[in-house]
């Protein structure tokens, strides 16, 4: 391990010029403190020593460490583990013991950096000025074998040798690599965990140069002179040490000169710290704070545009809101909105906004593939499967990679704008960084989606309630729910109305040649039809169906249009879809004709709307919220305001999915809200 007759140091002065936050602890007290242990916990080195270990940590934290880590160490079991020192500030422990029973304390504090380190030192590998770092003062912490020795004269400092050997367990317990080198550059000391880490055997280290561990890059940190070597100024180096195998390790070096006062032989003492664990740390944390970083301006974008979009009335200007918004943003180069082209697999843009002039050009996208989608196709498979999609274009099978790198698109991210099932289109971002669409970004760009696609839903709807004049689709279909049901009864079916119920619809028809019981024991058959009751039994009266599989008024009502009218017969069903007249008429026709694909266009007419105030802005349905409105169109159709009434509170809440009392309440506000517009001045 070492050569006696060529090191021979004063050994307390050897265990003080062991840097980093090292304490030993023997007989009941600290008898070396380190500077830096002493600073972390904010106490001066000599005023610890001779203190209990306990004075590091708090009470509740003392506890844990006697608990856990004290009895394996003193087993002969290293404990490493994180903890909490005395005033807060984390660090990792590793306790280990030496053969004579003293604890050696090994103490790596985190203090929270404010200066954005990922590991390279601020002041280059050098580190920062001397002033700005602890040097060990000679002596330390520790008792000088010269100076005033433990209150046990009969301790470890009171013989040399048995000094020596106390010292030399110190050191081997330490988790750190220390080794000397003498002025003709031979290593003369080095501890147990330098053999281990390095792999090399004793014979071996005493024939290396210092050099042999550092990497080609690096060997400048030992001087050409041996002697000059010894001379370096104390410092904290982070450098690449490489073992026997040829591993590099990243490794923090401190390092001292002695002088033997015997001989006046110099010495340089060093200490090697392996900072991988630190390092993995510290790029992590700066990980998450531009991550964190990234996801505050992303929710930020996302608040202005939500903002934004709940004044905007209609469906292209929600879109182009959003585009615009986001590429304002120093984030992304280039936003888009595209859907599925009528007769086609291609997805063509509605809006675009931003730095991408000539790629939509230059590109195309389909929606074919599996309902996994691919890596290299994220907008089709966007819209395919209504789940945001990301890829990064510098990846080899990226479809687009040439076209997109030239214009310095590095990522991409496939948003579908959805509401209630429905995918209105794909949002299409590209940012100038790759790998930028973290998970957390991902949900940000999960909520605008649905956010927009509400808004897009609400902006048709709210165009076809308020349109002076609307265009009427009729079809005939020879399927659906009420064909089936009519052809069983023999009868006609007309609807009357229907109201949602989360994912079902109520609907209400007038019977036209059968018994309504007869009707809704027909449709009660039908596995499409969750309940069907008679809400008025004469000839010629009306039955109440909850439709679980009402997918044809879900695709209508997403599309912003509405089924005027329906009469089912034996042999099928005419039905009228009305959408304001400036809708998007050919996009309302896919859109039905691929939920209903038996559904066949007969005529298109236009018209205007009779002049009304009750659902405009300002008329009496205006003041109410949806489930006021639900809860009283579902009352009146079922007669609930007959008299004598057709249908109980309780039967009108049962087909809505309601408690009665809470009908009631949304009912009595309702009433409250119109007789208050009609009767109060």
């Amino acid at each position: 391990m070492d050569d006696a007759s060529r090191f021979r140091p004063g050994w307390a002065d050897l265990a003080a010029a062991v840097p980093g936050g090292v304490g030993v602890h023997a007989d009941g007290g600290f008898v070396h403190v380190s500077p830096e242990l002493a600073a972390a916990v904010g106490i001066e080195a000599d005023a610890l020593v001779g203190e209990h270990w306990r004075s590091l940590f708090p009470s509740t934290e003392a506890d844990r460490i006697e608990t856990e880590a004290v009895p394996p160490a003193r087993n002969g079991t290293d404990w490493t583990g994180e903890v909490s020192l005395d005033g807060g500030t984390p660090a990792d422990l590793t306790l280990s013991t030496t053969e004579r029973g003293a604890l050696v304390w090994l103490v790596e504090a985190y203090p929270t950096r404010t200066d954005g380190w990922d590991g390279e030192r601020a002041g280059g590998r050098d580190g920062p000025p001397a002033d700005e770092r602890q040097s060990p003062p000679g002596g330390g912490g520790v008792r000088p074998a010269t100076g005033p020795g433990p209150a046990d004269p009969s301790g470890p400092w009171s013989d040399p040798w048995e000094g020596r050997r106390f010292v030399e367990n110190v050191v081997d317990a330490l988790d750190d690599v220390l080794y000397v080198v003498d002025e003709d550059g031979t290593l003369v000391f080095w501890n147990e965990a330098l053999r281990e880490r390095f792999g090399y055997s004793e014979a071996e280290l005493a024939a290396l140069d210092p050099a042999d561990f550092l990497v080609p890059a690096e060997s400048d940190e030992v001087p050409e002179d041996p002697a000059a070597f010894v001379d370096v100024p104390d410092r904290h180096n982070v450098v690449n040490l490489v073992t026997k195998e040829g591993e590099s390790i990243p490794h923090e070096l401190h390092g001292s000169t002695y002088t033997d006062p015997e001989t006046g032989a110099r010495y340089r003492v060093g200490i090697g710290r392996d900072i991988t664990g630190r390092l993995q740390r510290e790029r992590a944390l700066k990980r998450q704070r531009d991550e964190l970083a990234t996801l505050d301006g992303i929710n930020e974008v996302l608040l202005a545009t939500v903002r934004e979009l709940v004044g905007t009335a209609s469906q292209g200007g929600v879109e182009r809101r959003v585009c615009e918004r986001l590429v304002a943003s120093d984030r992304y180069r280039f936003a888009w909105v595209g859907e599925r082209e009528l007769d086609g697999d291609q997805v063509v843009p509605r809006v675009t906004a931003g730095e991408g002039d000539g790629y939509l050009d230059s590109v195309t996208h389909t929606i074919d593939g599996d309902e996994r989608g691919t890596s290299d196709e994220p907008v089709g498979a966007a819209l395919r499967t209504g789940e945001i999609q990301v890829a990064d274009a510098v990846a080899p099978d990226f479809e687009h990679r040439a076209v997109a790198r030239e214009r310095d698109f590095e990522s991409v991210a496939a948003v579908p704008l959805r509401s209630e099932g429905t995918v209105y289109g794909v949002l299409v971002v590209y940012a100038a960084r790759e790998g930028a669409f973290t998970p957390r970004e991902r949900d940000g760009f999960d909520v605008l989606g649905r956010t927009v696609g509400t808004v897009i839903h609400a902006a048709r709807s709210r165009e076809l309630l308020f349109a002076d004049a609307v265009v009427e689709l009729e079809f005939r279909v020879d399927g659906g729910v009420l064909v089936p049901v009519a052809a069983e009864a023999d009868c006609e079916l007309e609807l009357e109305g229907y109201v949602p119920s989360g994912e079902a619809w109520v609907v209400y028809c007038a019977v036209d040649g059968a018994p309504p019981d007869d009707v809704a024991a027909a449709a009660g058959a039908d596995p499409r039809v969750e309940r069907a009751r008679t809400v008025t039994a004469a000839d010629g009266g009306r039955v109440e169906l909850l439709a679980g599989e009402a997918s044809l008024l879900h695709a209508v009502e997403a599309a912003g249009a509405t089924v005027r009218t329906v009469v089912a017969g034996p042999d099928g069903a005419d039905l009228v879809i009305e959408a304001p007249v400036d809708a998007d008429v050919r996009d309302l026709i896919g859109t039905v004709q691929e939920t209903f694909p038996d559904l066949a266009l007969v005529a298109r007419r236009e018209r205007d709307r009779e002049v009304t105030t009750v659902g405009r802005p300002g008329g009496l349905l205006d003041a109410l919220t949806g489930r006021q409105r639900e809860a009283l169109e579902a009352a009146y159709r079922a007669g609930y305001f007959a008299w004598p009434r057709e249908s109980t509170a309780e039967e009108v809440a049962a087909s809505l999915g309601l408690a009665a009392p809470t009908l009631h309440g949304h009912l009595r506000k309702a009433q409250r809200t119109i007789l208050a517009a009609l009767l109060d001045d």
